[in-house]
C-alpha cells in the first residue's frame, strides 16, 4: 500500500508546473484552523460555544451571543520539526541513497486572528434583543513546513535523470530556443544551460550528466558514488476576512451571517544538489577548447509561488433550550477562488579547473479558478454552572467535489472543460473528510480558566481515509471582570508520513514522439520518508468596552 500511495503522490512531478491536479486541489481548499488562543485551546470546538471573536469562522451566530462589544488581536509562532531519510525498498538491504537521518526545525510568526465586533442593545425584553456586526481576520490554513534529506548513492543521480528527461530533444531546442517557446522544457533546458548535462558527440538527441560515464559498450553509467540533498520549504497562509452580522432572540435564539473573502498566499521552494562522495574518484573532463575539469557540485532549485482572492458566504444558527445546553449548524458556499501561479528554475554547476555560467528560466505565470466545496459544521456545549463547559464539533467537506476551471478574467464563464481529465481525477481520488473536534474549559478561580482540547482528521483520500491527522492543544485564560483579558494556547498537530520520489528516469517509448515520455519503473530511484509535526503558541491581547 505505501508504495502504492508514492506512485499516486508523484505523479504530479512528472508534468509541467502549470498542470493543475488533485494534490492542488487539496491544499488549497483544506482547511487548518487557527483563531484565537481561546478557540484553539479547546481544539477549536466552538461552533455553539460563541462570544468569542474566534468562534465566528466556526458560526456566524456567534458574535451575538456576547453583550458586549469588543477587539481582540493573537499573535503566534509556528514551529516545524521534520525528520527524513531514505526508505529501504523490499529485496534490499539499505536505502538507495538519502540514508542519512536529517532532522529540521523551522519557525514562522504569524497573525492568526485580528477581530473588532460591535454589539448593540435593542432595549428589548423578548424577541430582538441585540444585534452584532463587526470583522474578523482568521488563520485557515498555514503552509509552514521544511525538511533536508541526504546521503550517498552508489545507483544513480538527478544529473542523470535530467538526461534521461531531454533525450530526444536537439541540442538547439535545449540550449538556444526561446524560453517560451517550449515552457514544459524548462528543467531541461537549465539543466543544458548550466552545464549539468550535456550532448553526447555523434549521437544528435543523446545527453550525459556530469555524474556519468560512457562504457566501452557505449552504455552510461554512474562515474562514481554521489552525495545527494533534496530538500523543500513552505510558507504561506490561508486567511480569511469575514464581515459579520448577527441577531440575539430572546437569548435563547441566535442567527449570523458572514461574507468571507479568502486570501491565499504560498511559496514553494525546491532543491537538488550533487556532489562527489570522493572527488578524486570522478574522472577529468575535456573540453573544446583544450581545458580540463573535474565535477565538484551541481545545484538545481524550483521556485513556486500561488496568490489568490475569493468569496463564499456562511450563514450559523445557535439554540439554547435549556440554559445549559446549546445546539448549533452552520453551513458555509463553495468558495470561487481565482489563483495565479508563478514558477522557474535555477542551475548552477561548480567544476575544479573551469567556470560555468549559472542559468536561470523566466518566471512563468497562469491563472485559473478552483470552487472548493460546501462545508457543515454542527456542535454542542454543555455547561456546569460557571464552573465548566464540555463542548463537540462535528464538520464534513467533501474535497471530491473541487473543481477546476479557466479564470474567469480570460474566459466569460465559468468553463470546466479546460480541466475535464483534471476533474475527472479529483473526483475518483478524492472523497468526503470528517473531523471531529472536542473541547473542555474550566474556572479554577474567578479570574484564570483553564482550557484542553483534541481534533481528529480523516484523510481526504479515498483509498486512504484511514491516514489520520490529530492534533492536541492546551490553554488558559485570565480576565480581570473588568475591559482586558488575555488567552494563551499551544497546540500539537501531527501529519501523517510523507513519502517522496526526488527524481524519476524517462524513456520514450516511440522514438518519433518524444514529447509522450513515460517513467522508467525499472530504473529504481530515492525514496524518501518524512516525519514531521508542527507546535503553535498563541497568544491573544482582548479588549471589552
Amino acid at each position: 500500500m505505501k508504495r502504492l500511495y508514492t506512485i499516486i503522490l508523484m505523479v504530479a512531478a512528472v508534468v509541467p508546473a502549470a498542470a493543475q491536479n488533485w494534490q492542488d486541489a487539496l491544499l488549497f481548499s483544506e482547511n487548518v484552523y487557527s483563531g484565537t488562543a481561546r478557540t484553539v485551546g479547546m481544539g477549536n470546538a466552538v461552533t455553539a460555544i460563541g462570544g468569542d471573536p474566534g468562534t465566528l469562522v466556526f458560526n456566524p451566530a456567534g458574535s451575538a451571543v456576547a453583550a458586549y462589544s469588543q477587539f481582540s488581536l493573537t499573535p503566534a509562532l509556528t514551529f516545524s520539526s521534520a525528520s527524513a531519510t531514505g526508505t529501504v525498498l523490499e529485496g534490499d538491504t539499505q536505502p538507495i541513497g538519502f540514508g542519512d537521518q536529517f532532522r529540521t526545525g523551522y519557525m514562522r510568526l504569524k497573525m492568526p486572528n485580528l477581530s473588532y465586533i460591535t454589539s448593540m442593545d435593542t432595549g428589548r425584553r423578548r424577541g430582538l434583543k441585540r444585534y452584532a456586526f463587526g470583522f474578523s481576520f482568521n488563520s485557515t490554513n498555514n503552509f509552514t513546513s521544511r525538511f533536508n534529506a541526504a546521503g550517498v548513492n552508489v545507483d544513480n543521480s538527478f544529473a542523470a535523470s535530467l538526461a534521461s528527461s531531454a533525450d530526444g530533444y536537439s541540442e538547439y531546442a535545449l540550449g538556444s530556443q526561446d524560453w517560451y517557446e517550449s515552457p514544459a522544457l524548462w528543467r531541461d533546458m537549465v539543466g543544458y544551460r548550466s552545464g549539468m548535462i550535456s550532448g553526447v558527440e555523434g549521437m544528435d538527441g543523446a545527453y550525459i550528466a556530469l555524474t556519468e560515464v560512457r562504457d566501452e559498450a557505449g552504455n552510461f553509467r554512474l562515474a562514481a558514488p554521489v552525495f545527494q540533498k533534496y530538500g523543500r520549504q513552505t510558507n504561506g497562509y490561508k486567511s480569511d476576512f469575514l464581515l459579520n452580522f448577527a441577531l440575539n432572540f430572546s437569548d435563547r435564539f441566535y442567527l449570523g451571517a458572514n461574507l468571507g473573502l479568502t486570501n491565499l498566499n504560498y511559496n514553494q521552494v525546491e532543491y537538488w544538489q550533487e556532489s562527489p562522495a570522493n572527488e578524486n574518484e570522478f574522472p577529468t573532463i575535456g573540453y573544446a577548447d583544450g581545458t580540463t575539469a573535474r565535477f565538484t557540485s551541481l545545484l538545481m532549485q524550483y521556485n513556486y509561488r500561488a496568490s489568490g482572492t475569493g468569496l463564499y458566504l456562511k450563514a450559523g444558527v445557535l439554540w439554547r433550550p435549556f440554559p445549559s445546553l446549546r445546539l448549533a449548524a452552520a453551513v458555509q458556499t463553495p468558495t470561487i477562488l481565482h489563483i495565479t501561479e508563478r514558477y522557474g528554475y535555477k542551475g548552477q554547476v561548480s567544476l575544479s579547473g573551469k567556470a560555468y555560467p549559472s542559468a536561470s528560466s523566466p518566471e512563468d505565470q497562469w491563472s485559473y479558478v478552483l470552487r472548493e466545496p460546501l462545508r457543515f459544521n454542527a456542535g454542542l456545549a454543555f455547561s456546569l454552572g460557571t464552573l465548566a463547559v464540555l463542548s463537540a464539533d462535528y464538520e464534513m467537506v467533501n474535497y471530491g467535489a473541487n473543481r477546476f476551471a479557466i479564470d474567469t478574467s480570460e474566459e466569460v464563464g465559468f468553463v470546466e472543460s479546460t480541466f475535464y481529465e483534471q476533474n475527472k481525477e479529483i473526483q475518483q481520488v478524492l472523497g468526503i473528510s470528517h473531523m471531529l473536534r472536542a473541547g473542555l474549559e474550566m474556572k479554577v478561580l474567578p479570574s484564570v480558566s483553564l482550557r484542553a482540547g483534541y481534533n481528529l482528521t480523516t484523510g481526504a483520500e479515498r483509498d486512504y481515509a484511514s491516514l489520520l491527522k490529530h492534533a492536541f492543544s492546551l490553554g488558559a485564560g485570565y480576565s480581570s471582570g473588568g475591559h482586558f483579558y488575555m488567552d494563551m494556547a499551544v497546540r500539537l498537530r501531527t501529519v501523517p508520513s510523507e513519502y517522496l520520489i526526488p527524481y524519476y528516469y524517462y524513456y520514450a517509448p516511440n522514438v518519433e514522439s518524444y514529447q509522450d515520455k513515460y517513467i522508467w519503473e525499472s530504473i529504481l530511484t530515492p525514496e524518501i520518508e518524512v516525519k514531521s509535526f508542527l507546535v503553535d503558541a498563541l497568544l491573544t491581547l482582548g479588549w471589552r468596552f
